[in-house]
């Protein structure tokens, strides 16, 4: 299976995991199926974000890769936002919302960026063991509160980083920890 199937079998997953949280009751099964969503998305987005947007980037452009990880820090916050509602009223209305954003999400990469990216860089992408990927990346990370970029800005903005307006999401956390 080649990298962009298997980025397509987890939003399948997904997918099932929002299907399961919207017939779920508060309680222990919903904690365990958000933090089940939580850990699928962490290490997806994570693969994406460190290996597939750069080639993005090349392929399409720079507004191309910033919109992707614009709505990953939404998937990001949506999902602390899951967290804290579910056992309050409010949860179906946020998990809606989520779905509807994983679905416009979904459907621009399955439908524009993922062919263009076969066709312009199927070779690269040909010699990208998923697995692997996931290995480097880390499925296990703790890092529940992973900032988003616009955070990362705010910080290299503080620290006065040169440059942070060009920075990508990965660019930046790399400069802000380089200058802690």
């Amino acid at each position: 299976m080649d990298v962009i199937d298997h980025l397509e079998q987890e939003h399948r997953t997904a997918e099932q995991l929002v299907a399961r949280l919207k017939d779920s009751e508060a309680g222990p099964e919903r904690t365990a199926t958000l933090e089940e969503l939580r850990s699928a998305l962490r290490t997806h987005m994570a693969v994406e974000e460190r290996f597939i947007y750069p080639i993005v980037q090349e392929v399409f452009d720079e507004e191309e890769r910033e919109g992707a990880d614009v709505e990953h820090d939404l998937t990001r916050r949506s999902l602390r936002w899951l967290f804290d509602l579910q056992d309050r009223p409010g949860f179906e209305a946020a998990l809606d919302m989520f779905e509807a954003g994983l679905g416009h999400h979904v459907g621009e990469e399955e439908r524009e960026i993922f062919p263009k990216l076969r066709s312009e860089a199927g070779d690269r992408l040909a010699r990208m063991d998923p697995e692997e990927l996931e290995q480097q990346v880390g499925s296990g990370r703790g890092d529940d509160d992973e900032p988003t970029r616009d955070e990362l800005y705010r910080e290299a903005q503080e620290q006065g980083i040169a440059g942070r307006s060009k920075m990508d999401k990965q660019e930046l956390a790399e400069a802000v920890r380089g200058s802690s």
